[in-house]
């Protein structure tokens, strides 16, 4: 790594830059992050046959290492490492911090991708940046070809921020070919992430160096939005349409000082709705008890007449009438006596 940095003689990147990256800014930020990359096929890839490659695999350790060491060797790949011998021998920080600075490229099996954060940690996802690259290998079968692929390609990564980091070469690269990558993922990006949420900005960055802006979209066409005024005309309409009375009886006390365009308040308003309404509800209620005999000219009904009480008036004799005979066996036997 030393070398690498020390052999970069170009002055716009100064010596510590390594990689460029080209960073896109979204329109909103992804519903939920992605843990599987996708990858995108570069012209130029970041790697060659001299790179060191390192391949984390499911157990057991020995067919795997057997399988693409021996049977199908892959230009670069060194090691194979299983799962359980990399949470045992690989446990502390200094020791998967020489892991990751032994080699260039990590790769791993798509089945234990999701075992990689927690048995990695920092050190490869936010410190070193050398997450490994899933690649599905199928039942024994020549896994060359997809190794290749993820070998060849760069992987895109859908965060949980609205701002996306795709590497696309190093700073050793001819121009001509980080053109040429950069264009590559410009068109994937746009692809699998622009369908859904579009791209607004496009900048390119080396490493530990600022970012250069190199697109911009357009604004839209008018001046810009008040965000708060546009939410108070929406709250207004809602109410509208929901009904104003009930938007007015619930807001009547917050509103009350508030001057109309007429120059007279909404409570003088209010109140005047609210006395012809009353009026109109006691007409409506008057006509209403008229037709149904209810009104002030109609004859008040006795108690006596009422249907509970008559109810409970024929209950009542109901029962003096059964305990009568019972009553007149007692007095015949008190009188035997």
């Amino acid at each position: 790594v030393i070398a690498k940095r020390s052999a970069n003689a170009n002055p716009l990147f100064e010596s510590a830059s390594e990689t460029m990256t080209v960073l896109f800014t979204l329109s909103k930020i992804p519903d939920r992050r992605r843990m599987k990359p996708v990858m995108i096929p570069l012209p130029h890839p970041l790697f060659d046959d001299k790179s060191e490659i390192c391949f984390i695999s499911k157990d057991p350790q020995k067919t795997y290492k057997e399988l693409l060491l021996q049977k199908h060797p892959v230009p670069g790949l060194k090691k194979v490492i299983g799962v359980t011998k990399l949470r045992k021998n690989y446990n502390t920080l200094e020791a998967k911090r020489a892991l990751a600075d032994a080699f260039d490229l990590f790769l791993c099996d798509s089945s234990v991708l999701e075992m990689m954060p927690k048995i990695l940690g920092t050190i490869f996802y936010q410190k070193k940046l050398k997450a490994p690259l899933p690649v599905r290998l199928r039942g024994g079968g020549d896994p060359t070809e997809k190794i290749q692929q993820a070998i060849n390609g760069t992987p895109l990564r859908v965060p949980q921020g609205p701002s996306i980091g795709v590497k696309v070469g190093r700073c050793s690269m001819s121009e001509e070919q980080l053109v040429a990558n950069a264009s590559a993922v410009i068109a994937g990006v746009a692809k699998h992430v622009g369908k859904w949420n579009p791209v607004q900005s496009i900048s390119i960055q080396a490493t530990d160096a600022p970012a250069l802006p190199v697109w911009r979209r357009p604004a839209t066409p008018g001046d810009a939005i008040d965000l708060k005024k546009h939410a108070s005309e929406t709250a207004s309409s809602a109410a509208s349409d929901t009904g104003a009375s009930a938007a007015s009886e619930t807001g009547t006390s917050a509103l009350q000082s508030m001057p109309s365009d007429a120059g007279e308040t909404l409570s003088t308003r209010d109140t005047a709705s609210e006395l012809e309404t009353g009026s109109e509800i006691g007409e409506t209620g008057s006509e209403l008890d008229s037709e149904a005999g209810d009104g002030e000219d109609a004859k008040a009904t006795r108690k006596e007449d009422m249907p509970l009480l008559r109810g409970l008036k024929k209950k009542g004799k109901r029962k003096a009438a059964e305990a009568a005979p019972l009553a007149a066996k007692k007095a015949k036997a008190k009188a035997a006596q």
